[in-house]
């Protein structure tokens, strides 16, 4: 028999109520995402809504420049587009008179790979440009992101095949949680999105107080309890297993106040002020 695994369910979220769901398949190419909205049932537990899938191209920039040089450009019209996506829906939701205030944002994003510049750049562009000003942090209750690591969203989801079969596998997949029907073309990056918004879907059930709801397999990924030993020599450190504790991998997003030092060179003494600046 398989080894129990040992779970710390966190505390449910009293604050919220209800929460919206951004799943994103990263890509400087092409960036898959889907929406969902899970809110409480009549009677007890949760239920899930999709409120979109699809995937964003940003055309290429003829400006003269290399595509190196305009990496960033791309970035940020994907990233813009997956915030336009937010005004429109929050100005929908307020419309019907809902308190968003109640409710929480999940960001729920593949971990991109060390040294993949690439898919670095794109989500430092998300980052940045999701969380401009204080939009998203006036409007939602709370907001945490979710970070699933490519090989963990590959045994969750119970993904076998290698190369270019796996992209039909993972279309298939996605159509095991999103209606065929409504959403008749999922492609390779709109499919994952799918994909890592479900881990975030059940996630969203641990966090309102629901974690029954959760698949064994799923609620052993987040809130697995054993320690194990990371790093060697002075960077050992100890931690827990499961996604809900580990930091890297979940954590609130709050603004906050930060200080930058600055050296201005026409003052002759080594005095640095502090600016600060909200983010």
């Amino acid at each position: 028999m398989p080894k129990e695994i040992p779970l710390l369910i966190p505390p449910p979220i009293q604050e919220i109520k209800e929460w919206v769901i951004l799943g994103l398949d990263p890509s400087l190419s092409r960036t898959g995402y889907s929406l969902m909205r899970v809110q409480p049932a009549e009677e007890n537990g949760s239920t899930a809504t999709w409120v979109g899938a699809g995937s964003i191209k940003p055309d290429a920039v003829e400006n003269g420049l290399s595509p190196q040089a305009t990496i960033w450009i791309r970035c940020k019209l994907i990233a813009l587009y997956l915030r336009k996506i937010f005004e429109t829906q929050i100005t929908e939701w307020q419309g019907e008179g809902i308190d968003t205030k109640k409710v929480g944002l999940i960001v729920a994003l593949e971990a991109p790979p060390p040294q993949n510049d690439y898919l670095a750049s794109i989500h430092r562009a998300i980052h940045m440009v999701l969380f401009q000003n204080s939009y998203l942090g006036d409007n939602f209750g709370q907001i945490r992101i979710l970070y699933v690591n490519a090989s963990t969203l590959r045994s969750l989801m119970k993904l076998t095949q290698r190369g270019p079969k796996n992209k039909s596998e993972n279309i298939a997949r996605a159509y095991d949680f999103i209606s065929k029907e409504t959403y008749p073309e999922l492609d390779p990056d709109s499919c994952d999105a799918v994909l890592v918004a479900m881990v975030a879907r059940y996630a969203a059930s641990v966090v309102m107080g629901f974690p029954n709801e959760a698949p064994q397999n799923f609620l052993n990924s987040l809130c697995n309890a054993t320690k194990e030993t990371k790093g060697s020599g002075v960077r050992t450190r100890v931690v827990t297993k499961g996604i809900f504790h580990r930091n890297e991998y979940w954590y609130k997003y709050e603004r906050q106040a930060y200080l930058v030092a600055v050296k201005d060179a026409t003052i002759p003494k080594k005095t640095l002020s502090r600016v600060e600046f909200v983010i």
